[in-house]
């Protein structure tokens, strides 16, 4: 009996969903359509679904005065 290998490929976890009902209606910023436009040809699906992913990730930031797209003008 002999015994095999193999490579495994670890990918971070993603937030990305083709149901509009969970987030597959965000619009694409910017930087998303940038980078989805320099995939190449030797781009796979899943680097696809990465840049995509992250751009709901931008779309739910926290910052000062800001959740996601939702602003507040209050001191």
């Amino acid at each position: 009996m002999t015994a095999t290998t193999s490579t495994a490929t670890v990918r971070p976890s993603t937030v990305f969903s083709t149901e509009k009902k969970k987030g597959g209606a965000y619009v694409l910023d910017a930087t998303c359509r940038t980078a989805l436009g320099a995939l190449g040809a030797s781009a796979t699906a899943s680097d696809a679904l990465d840049l995509l992913s992250a751009n709901q990730k931008r779309a739910h930031a926290v910052g000062a005065n800001q959740i996601g797209y939702a602003t507040s003008t209050q001191s």
